[in-house]
Order: structure tokens, then sequence, then C-alpha cells
């Protein structure tokens, strides 16, 4: 097993496209930039609704063009657009981004459903090629998961358990206070496009979302979610992100079972957040005790390098398939959109 070689990172592209960035938060700023300075990409320009912090943003990477409109910003050909704005303001942007262009979009893909099919819709009619930033899927503990389940290492899988208790300082996005619905849409939403990527769309699904006192603002900060498929198979996430107690007894971990196998990751970009520790991955097969498997990266940054990656890749024809594609992502949308109406359909004892 100590030789054993799994993928972790995905192929950087050959060609490149000039990046432009609408939005200019600190998501950009500290994992899209150091994600694409070790791509060696050229970022073209910048513009954020805040015109102070698409300056800043410009003065402390050498962006040279600062757009003060985001329609001269968007009159650019033969580029990316990363655009990481709140989900309520992504479709007003992609319906303002030119025909033939391409576009890697923040997640969730729109506020609700209606968005998305709508984000859908405008992408196919103006032939944008569309990606979403579910970087999760990108990261090398998951990327070695995946490469494990597809050479069989584990067997048929049997359980998939996703167990979170840490502190996440959900001060750091007040806009969150604002929604509805927080939770599944703008967290947890990654571990549910991750485990439908693997392993497809379930049969059905529960959740219930709950709140903290210690954020009263928030709608909802914690979640237990079941997604049923085969009989053999149970999916189960337990995911509170608001524990009080210190770096002690925190806990973000996935644990595959299967068949002939198991794999233990822990995401130490979970703790300590936002310092983040090391992720971790560990598998046990049936012809060796558990090894651990030396990773060449974290979730934050280096999972930022794979989507966009992928996406100049499928431009120039390098990769086949555009794996986070609006067309593909959709589906996780529909996905978190049955999630939040289950949240009503408990039976009353």
């Amino acid at each position: 097993m100590s030789d054993l070689k799994l993928k972790q990172k995905w192929e950087s592209p050959n060609q490149t496209l000039p990046v432009i960035f609408i939005g200019a938060g600190g998501i950009i700023r500290n994992a899209h930039i150091p994600a694409y300075n070790k791509l060696n990409l050229k970022i073209e320009g910048v513009y954020d609704i805040n015109k102070e912090t698409a300056r800043s943003l410009a003065k402390d990477f050498n962006i040279s063009n600062v757009y003060e409109d985001l329609n001269k910003t968007v009159n650019n050909e033969n580029v990316v657009f990363d655009i990481a704005v709140p989900a309520d303001k992504l479709l007003s942007i992609v319906k303002v981004l030119p025909n033939n262009s391409n576009a890697l979009l923040q997640k969730p893909m729109g506020s609700n459903i209606q968005d998305a099919e709508e984000i859908l819709k405008v992408c196919k009619e103006k032939n944008i090629t569309a990606a979403l930033n579910f970087q999760l899927r990108f990261s090398p503990m998951m990327l070695c998961l995946r490469d494990a389940i597809q050479k069989g290492l584990l067997g048929n899988i049997v359980d998939i358990d996703f167990h979170y208790s840490y502190f996440l300082p959900w001060h750091l996005w007040p806009f969150l206070e604002e929604l509805d619905r927080v939770e599944i849409p703008y967290n947890s939403i990654h571990y549910f496009d991750l485990i439908r990527s693997i392993f497809g769309m379930p049969e059905g699904v529960f959740a219930y979302s709950n709140s903290h006192p210690k954020y009263p603002n928030l709608s909802d900060s914690k979640t237990t979610a079941i997604l049923k498929y085969s009989k053999d198979l149970r999916c189960a996430l337990s995911l509170n992100h608001c524990y009080q107690f210190g770096k002690e007894k925190q806990d973000a971990t996935v644990k595959i079972e299967g068949t002939e196998g198991a794999v233990y990751i822990t995401l130490g970009s979970m703790l300590n957040y936002p310092n983040f520790e090391k992720d971790r991955f560990e598998i046990k097969t049936k012809d060796d005790n558990w090894k651990e498997i030396k990773l060449i990266g974290n979730w934050f940054p280096d999972a930022f390098e794979g989507t966009m990656s992928n996406l100049q890749r499928y431009i120039f024809k390098d990769d086949n398939i555009l794996e986070t594609s609006v067309e593909d992502t959709i589906y996780t949308m529909r996905l978190i959109d049955a999630l939040m109406k289950s949240q009503n359909n408990f039976f009353k004892i």
C-alpha cells in the first residue's frame, strides 16, 4: 500500500485565457488569486460594485484594469469571467454576459431553483460555456476518494457518513443574516454536490436545519440529512458548524465504507477556520491495513486550481467533460431544493 498512487491534482491547462473578476471579495483574494498564480494565469482586470474594494485588490495583486462599469467589464472577448457575487445577483450578471463567452460562477447557482433554471436557460441561449465553482470535488482528498472508488479498492459502497462538529465564524458573512435559508444552500451545498457527483442523484432525501442562540439573526446553521440510495447504501450527514468549546474535540470527518475497504478523511480545512489545518486521507483495503496517503495540498486554496483548470482545458478541448458545468450542477440545485423542502415533512407525534 505504501506505493499506492491515487489522483490528487487536476491536469493544468496547456493553453489559457486571461481572467476578469466580477466581484472582489475575500474568496477572490484568499483562494482564487493564490490558486491562479500557481497556474500562471493572467489576471486581466477586476470589477466590483464597491469601487474601493476593486481598487484595493488591483493594488495588492498588480491587476492592471479596474472597471467601474459592469457593461464595460463584460465588453471583453477571449477571456474567462470569474464571477463571485451574492447568489441573488448572479442571474442578472449572467444575463449581460456576451454570447459565446466563458464564465466560472460562484456557488450556489442563484438564490433558488427558479434562478438556477433561468441561469441554465440563459447560458444555453447565449452559448455561454459556464461552470460552477464546486471546488471541493477538485480537492486532493476528494480526487483521491474518487480515484480509489473508480479503481475498485473499496468494493461496493455501503456507507457514506459525514460528521462535523466545529466552529465556523459565521460573522464573517453578514449578508447571510438577510436570507431565509443559509446552511444548506450556502455552506453544505459543497457536500451534497460532492456526494451527487460520485454516487449519483438519490432516490429521496430528508433534511432538517436549525439555528444556534449565538447567531440569532441566522435562519439556520446546523443540518441533519439523510439521502436514500439502494437498500445496502446508507448516506447520512450530521453537520454542526457552531461548536463553541475551543480547538479540542472539534471534528470534521468523512468515512466511506465499502465491502472491500474504507476511507477516512479529515477535513482540516474546516478545523481552526480560517487558519486551516491539514486535510488527511487514510485508506484500508482488503490487502493492507490502514495507511495514510500524503496529500499534496488542501481544499483551500488548492482545489480552486482544479475548477479553473478544467474550464480552461475544456475551452481548448483538452478535457472532454466540463465537470461542474451548469448542465451538470443544475441537478445539485434540484437536490438542494428538495432537501430544503423536506424540512416540513415531519410526522407529528
